[in-house]
């Protein structure tokens, strides 16, 4: 009886005498994943900045190419490449442009990259083939004031759904939120399709 009392009284000892070393190792572990989820979180802000960036990038280079046409009769994606109004940091591969996900961007009257026909006023720039992330990511990135006022809606496609946001909708309106890409965006195929 008395060794298990001794027994219980040398490990309520230990668990005191260690207690800090044991608390201050919890601690530590804590704020290493803390700053490693900060870290990545960063990284994939960086990502959707990149992105985000080559939309703005090509649709002022497309409105300034035809800012002295009536409408943007003709524009395509093999016409962004011919006249080279698609970004640097976008690759051209097999005649398709080449996002930052290693997608395939389209351009033109739809999300598919149809050319634009006459008298038509709008143009889409499309990413298509996007994972669920990728969609929550650049459908929610928080464009400038001066982009916004070129947007009139924002298409989230995928197999399951099409779902349009716009200025005037209740339900859809613009910027998207991401909880309503968690909800909307799928595991791959994904598009978002931006309406200028």
């Amino acid at each position: 009886m008395a060794d298990i009392k001794e027994l219980i009284h040398i490990t309520v000892e230990w668990i005191k005498k260690y207690k800090i070393i044991l608390s201050s190792m919890f601690i530590s572990a804590i704020v290493i994943l803390c700053a490693i989820q900060l870290f990545v979180s960063s990284k994939e802000a960086k990502k959707f900045e990149i992105a985000g960036r080559q939309i703005v990038e090509m649709s002022q280079n497309i409105i300034k190419h035809y800012q002295t046409s009536p409408s943007y009769w003709g524009l395509s994606s093999n016409e962004v490449i011919g006249k080279k109004l698609y970004p640097n940091n976008i690759d051209i591969r097999n005649g398709k442009l080449i996002g930052y996900f290693s997608n395939i961007i389209e351009v033109g009257a739809d999300g598919n990259g149809n050319m634009v026909m006459p008298t038509a006023k709008n143009f889409v720039i499309a990413y298509n083939g996007l994972n669920k992330k990728q969609c929550i990511g650049l459908g929610s990135h928080k464009f400038n004031k001066k982009f916004w006022l070129k947007v009139s809606k924002i298409t989230i496609k995928n197999n399951k759904t099409t779902t349009d946001f716009s200025w005037g909708d209740k339900e859809y309106k613009l910027p998207i939120t991401r909880r309503k890409l968690e909800v909307l965006c799928q595991k791959d195929n994904n598009g978002v399709i931006i309406h200028f």
